[in-house]
Order: structure tokens, then C-alpha cells, then sequence
């Protein structure tokens, strides 16, 4: 296991494990949704690196990163549709091949025989997306790791990377398209249904199926995030603090509501009047609670004797 410490929101680092051989990727309980852009940059540059590696399937019997445990499968929603993780059963994190990652992430989306058609056009081959492997016309799956063919969007890419907007004017986010429009951003030509892999008309990447070009495409965005990062420009901080005061009503009703519960609960141990006997139980002096337990002591040793 390789171990990343890789950079997190609020100045937090997060350290996550990279299995070279096996293409799979190891996060703590949050630690996937504590990832900062550049911080997802250099995840996937590390995962683009390890595609030059042969493909090694993990052991059946293999176990928690972390404790050993056995591990189970776990089928997840998130935003943009099913995940899937080999989780450990006590709880301490989960395994992810890289495409399950960039899926999870909303990244990728499977490739059409259009798309296939298109790559063997103009590149003379397909790749896994997951470990870099080569993969024949007909093939439903990655001989090697299983993955299914896909493309990764890089227009999705550049966004997550940035999702604040703060460096919308970089090229990068002119080079690619929305997976449901069906034209070019870059020139506004006409695609036909299923063509996503390049804009035939003015040759503008949309979908990527090799993880080292992707990264290739969207690395020039890394000192600008980290600026970023470090130090948000005026107009970013101003729609944080829009998007707080917008929040505040939905942050006061559950408060709120929060209150109103533990008032209820704190009901159910009152026997009567206002006196609360789970006081009995907290730290602290309590005046009560000695009486009763030199009464219990002396009765003790009155019997006892």
C-alpha cells in the first residue's frame, strides 16, 4: 500500500492508501468527501501512474487495511447513481477500484460503440479507464480487472476540481461538453447522438478513456487551486457568506427542532413535579445522592453484622 497524504478542506491533510497493482484505492470512514481539488488532482495523477503497472486482482481473502477483518460488499447511492465498495466489517473504511472512485464521483459514464468506433479511429486502441489495460473491440468488460468501458467526462473533471467556479476563465473549461447536450461548447456545432469523444467539427476533447490524459488535460489548473485554496479571491468568499445567510432559516429550524426533542426526552425521566432524578446519575455533588448512599452503606452493614 502507498500512502497519500493528500491535501483537505479547511488546511486538513487526509491520508489515504493507493494499492499500486491492484488498482484500488483505501479511505477512512469520510475521507472521500474531505478531498480539496488539488487534492483529487494528485489522487488521480497517482492513479495515472500506477496504470503502468500489470494488473494484479486482489486476494479473496484478503482484508481490512486496517484491522484484518473480513470485508463485505457494499452496494451505495450517491448523486450520481450506484457505487459499489468492498467495506470492512467493522467499520474502519473501504476498498474502491479507481473507475468505482471516478464513478462515485460522477466522472465517468460508459462508452457507446460510437465512442468505441471514434477511439479505434483515431487513437487505434481502447483503454480501461481503471487499470490502463488494453481492450478489444468486442469486449463487454477489462479482461484484466473487470472494469466496464468507459469514458471519463473532462468537463465534469474540471468542475469537480473547481466547484466554486473561481477559475472558470482557464481553457480547460471550454474543452468539453455536458453529457446531455448535444453540441459542442467549444464551437457550438452539432453532434450527433452518441458522439462524445471529440467535436468532429473543431476537434475539442470531451470524454477521455486514459486516466494519464485526462490528468494531462486539467494539471495546468494545479497552482491556480492551490492559490485558491490558500487564499479565496473577494468574490468566492462573498458567495460563502451568501450561501450561509441563505442557510441560516433551515439551520434554525433544526435547531429548533433539536431542542424541542431533548426537551421531550428530558420529560420522560421526570416522575414528578420539577424534580429530574437522571440527576441522580450525572458528575458532580449532589447532595441526594450522598444521603441515599449512606443510607444504602449503613443498611449494609446493619444486616451484615
Amino acid at each position: 500500500m502507498q500512502r497519500l497524504m493528500l491535501p483537505g478542506h479547511y488546511g486538513r491533510t487526509v491520508e489515504v492508501d493507493l494499492c499500486s497493482h491492484c488498482h484500488l484505492v483505501w479511505f477512512d470512514l469520510t475521507e472521500t468527501a474531505r478531498l480539496s481539488g488539488p487534492a483529487l488532482l494528485d489522487l488521480i495523477g497517482a492513479m495515472a501512474l500506477t496504470q503502468r503497472l500489470p494488473h494484479r486482482t486482489l486476494d479473496a481473502k484478503a482484508g481490512c487495511a486496517r484491522c484484518g477483518a473480513a470485508l463485505k460488499t457494499v452496494h451505495n447511492r450517491s448523486r450520481w447513481g450506484a457505487s459499489l465498495h468492498l467495506e470492512c466489517r467493522a467499520g474502519h473504511g473501504a476498498y474502491q477500484t479507481f473507475a468505482q472512485f471516478l464513478q462515485e464521483k460522477g466522472l465517468l459514464r460508459a462508452m457507446s460503440r460510437i465512442d468505441r468506433a471514434r477511439l479505434l479511429q483515431t487513437q487505434g486502441r481502447i483503454d480501461c479507464v481503471n487499470c490502463g489495460a488494453a481492450i478489444a473491440r468486442d469486449e463487454e468488460t477489462c479482461r484484466y480487472c473487470g472494469s466496464v468501458p468507459s469514458l471519463l467526462d473532462v468537463a465534469r473533471l474540471a468542475r469537480a476540481l473547481d466547484p466554486e467556479g473561481a477559475l472558470e476563465p482557464q481553457a480547460v473549461h471550454r474543452d468539453a461538453v455536458r453529457q446531455q447536450a448535444l453540441q459542442c461548447e467549444a464551437c457550438g456545432a452539432a453532434l450527433p447522438p452518441g458522439l462524445s469523444v471529440d467535436c468532429a467539427q473543431c476537434g475539442a476533447t470531451l470524454a477521455i478513456s486514459r486516466l494519464a490524459d485526462a490528468h494531462e488535460r486539467v494539471v495546468t489548473l494545479g497552482p491556480a487551486l492551490r492559490a485558491h485554496a490558500a487564499k479565496p479571491s473577494p468574490e468566492v468568499v462573498k458567495r460563502r457568506l451568501e450561501a450561509l445567510d441563505a442557510d441560516l432559516p433551515r439551520r434554525r429550524e433544526f435547531t429548533a427542532q433539536m431542542e424541542a426533542e431533548a426537551a421531550a426526552q428530558r420529560g420522560h425521566h421526570r416522575l414528578d413535579g420539577d424534580w429530574d432524578w437522571s440527576n441522580l446519575l450525572g458528575s458532580g455533588t449532589n447532595p441526594v445522592r450522598a444521603v441515599l448512599l449512606a443510607l444504602v452503606i449503613w443498611f449494609v452493614w446493619y444486616f451484615w453484622r
